[in-house]
Formats: C-alpha cells, sequence, structure tokens
C-alpha cells in the first residue's frame, strides 16, 4: 500500500540551519526518559478486559501521529513528512527468549486496533523471526521491557544517518502515592526533532492516557 506523504522545501524550512548542523556537521540524535501516568489506562483495561500492550501501542500511535516531526524521514533524496505512521513493535517468544518485530497499521479505532493485534499475535506466535514481514516505509519503533522500572534508556544506534523514526521504549510500570507510573523512554534524531517537539508529543500522549476512555 503506497503511503502518501508532503515534501519539506528545505532552503525555506525554519529549521533549515539546524536540520543542516544536525544531519551533516554534528551527526547526533538525543533520548530522554519520563515517568507517564497510566492510572487512567490500567483501571481501563481491567474494566475491558484488554491487554495492557496493544492499548498503550495505540495511544503511542495516536499520539506520534499528531506530531509532523515524529513522521519525517528522507525519501528519493528530499525530506518528507509521512501521512502517518505506522507501529513496529517487538513480542517476545519466552521459550526461546528472542523477540520478532511486528508491524500494524494504525487506526482510529482502538477495538479495530485491538482485534487486529491479537489477529497478527496469533498469526506469527510460532513465528520466530525477526522480522516475520518487511517493516514499512513509514514505520516508528515500540519495544516493551515490562521487567525493568528504569529511570533511564538509551539505545546506542552507531550510525542512524537519515534515519528519523523515532524509538519508544515502555518498562515496568508501578503505583507510586496514588498514581501508577510508566517510565517510557524517547529516541529521536536532533535533525528534525528537538526537546519542545518531544514536550509536546509526551503532553499529548499524557492527555490521551487521562482521557482512554472515550476512544
Amino acid at each position: 500500500m503506497n503511503v502518501g506523504y508532503t515534501k519539506i522545501n528545505i532552503d525555506s524550512w525554519k529549521r533549515k540551519e539546524h536540520f543542516t548542523a544536525y544531519r551533516d556537521s554534528v551527526k547526533c540524535g538525543f533520548s530522554l526518559t519520563v515517568k507517564l501516568d497510566i492510572s487512567e489506562v490500567i483501571a481501563f483495561v481491567k474494566e475491558r478486559g484488554y491487554k495492557f500492550y496493544p492499548v498503550m501501542i495505540y495511544l503511542l500511535t495516536k499520539a506520534a501521529n499528531q506530531h509532523a516531526e515524529f513522521k519525517m524521514a528522507m525519501k528519493d533524496g528530499e525530506l518528507i513528512v509521512w501521512d502517518y505512521i505506522d507501529p513496529v513493535y517487538t513480542v517476545l517468544h519466552t521459550d526461546t527468549e528472542t523477540f520478532s518485530a511486528l508491524t500494524l497499521s494504525h487506526s482510529d479505532s482502538l477495538m479495530d486496533f485491538i482485534d487486529r493485534y491479537n489477529e497478527l499475535f496469533h498469526k506469527n506466535k510460532n513465528n520466530k523471526s525477526f522480522f516475520p514481514d518487511k517493516a514499512p516505509d513509514n514505520h516508528f519503533n515500540i519495544s516493551s521491557l515490562p521487567w525493568i522500572y528504569f529511570d533511564s534508556f538509551n539505545l546506542n544506534i552507531a550510525d542512524f544517518t537519515d534515519y528519523f523514526a523515532p524509538s519508544f521504549t515502555i518498562g515496568k510500570y508501578q503505583m507510586e502515592g496514588n498514581k501508577i507510573l510508566m517510565p517510557l523512554a524517547i529516541q529521536v534524531h536532533h535533525a528534525v526533532c528537538d526537546g519542545i517537539h518531544v514536550a509536546k508529543l509526551i503532553d499529548t500522549l499524557q492527555e490521551y492516557s487521562n482521557t482512554v476512555q472515550i476512544f
């Protein structure tokens, strides 16, 4: 399926200097970890009998698609913004302690998303391939470390030149005071994304986590 996109004219782009510097001169990305309040999400999944992981993937996908900085890529030598991005997420094979990376197209409907998540999970539960299906160009990354409540997490990518897809890592959640908090690590390429953009995404994700009942 061909996904639409919009080209960015770098010469007239407000971030031209920043893009050029962080893409060519000082190639770098950055990461940070936040503690997301998922109290309403936990109450929601318990009430509905849903699995936590697909609901969190849905919320992350919905939030990331609201912000152009997380949908950028290089295509045919040009900077573009995808119309939408789809999650590539990891699932664990407990018998081998290895994982596969699955891709699920985004959906406005949470119920539809969960139904297709379950279908894809059962289809690939015995497939130990790293990538059972090729990841689409318009992807972003989600992984999960449900055994560790971490304060910081960083992916050390040796060379991610022109790889602008963001990566999210979910940690183990736990009760703190009267809230259930979940560590969430976010890694981005600095050529297309600054701290203010990550902050806006986190605000959107927290809002969606607080209002998950309406989806």
